[in-house]
């Protein structure tokens, strides 16, 4: 009899599923989990960190025509390119679709969420930037894809990434603060590059470089960071990069903005934050506890000679 019932309810659930589908509604919830598609690669293509053509490149991520991807979602972009606004997911990387093959890829790339009124959408997280009218209706529900720092407006920051565009957090249903969505990488904005930290339960001393890191992985790449992070000791900088290989983040000599710049150098070794990639190969970089005893700094270093912890972002 549980049973009966039980299939019973999942019919009844697929058909209301249905019935808004056709409807045009779409349902308030995280995408469903689904396994990746592998779709063909038909033309040589490079990835961008979001997914509209003025957002950056992404180094070292272009596909080979011939090649296979798994591709995780599917996402509308800002322009057409290709006969079609859609770009897929591949990681954590953006590619325009006309580059592959047809492929049935129905999961959706982000988490569901409500505009209880009509808004525009901003070509950057700024309302001085230029509009898109109209593309957010009253009572809408989007797909928004991560979060990052632009301009305040009554008292936040936060703007989210949804439909090729920049919607403000004061636009979406629930006061949200950005807070569980993946930070987004790259782009045409910045985040505050200032002293603004805040000490937490994990593990660092305050003033410590591996403390200030540990807030900014925190507070951009949303990770509950801390010493003993994914099960791994942490420790002092100098070992690090040696914890991050062993839970399988990536650690290259390739710098990309919200990376860990780690050293060996020095008795502990030494971390900071990658603020910006500068046009002649340098790097800015935040830190603590550099030149200035417990206290912040930012410096123009070079690549060499340095590792670049790759953490993830969650969402």
């Amino acid at each position: 009899m549980l049973n009966r019932r039980s299939g019973l309810l999942r019919w009844l659930a697929g058909v209301l599923i249905a019935a808004a589908t056709a409807a045009g509604v779409v349902t308030v919830g995280a995408a469903p989990a689904s396994a990746a598609v592998s779709v063909r690669v038909e033309s040589q293509i490079t990835a961008h960190y979001l997914p509209y053509l003025g957002s950056p490149y992404m180094s070292g991520t272009t596909l080979a025509a011939g090649q296979t991807a798994a591709v995780d979602c599917r996402v509308q972009g800002r322009e057409a390119i290709g006969g079609t606004s859609l770009w897929y997911r591949v990681g954590a990387k953006y590619y325009p679709a006309y580059a592959f093959a047809a492929a049935s890829v129905g999961v959706l790339c982000g988490q569901s969420k409500s505009v209880p009124l009509a808004a525009n959408g901003y070509s950057s997280p700024s309302f001085g930037s230029t509009p898109k009218e109209g593309l957010f209706a009253s009572n809408d529900s989007i797909m928004v894809l991560c979060v990052a720092g632009g301009t305040s407006h009554e008292g936040s920051n936060a703007w989210f990434f949804a439909r090729g565009y920049w919607l403000h957090s004061t636009r979406l249903a629930g006061g949200l603060t950005g807070r569980g969505f993946a930070t987004c990488a790259g782009g045409g904005w910045k985040h505050p590059i200032s002293d603004d930290f805040k000490d937490r339960d994990d593990g660092y001393n305050a003033g410590q470089c591996t403390a200030f890191v540990s807030w900014r992985l925190f507070q951009r790449n949303n990770l509950n960071f801390h010493n003993y992070y994914g099960g791994s000791h942490f420790g002092n900088a100098n070992t690090w990069d040696e914890a991050a290989r062993a839970e399988g983040i990536p650690v290259n000599g390739t710098p990309s903005v919200g990376a860990v710049l780690q050293s060996d150098a020095g008795s502990y070794g030494h971390v900071a934050w990658v603020a910006a990639l500068n046009a002649d190969g340098t790097v800015l970089i935040e830190e603590y506890n550099y030149g200035s005893a417990l206290h912040y700094g930012q410096r123009t270093v070079s690549r060499s000679g340095v590792e670049f912890i790759h953490f993830p972002t969650s969402g």
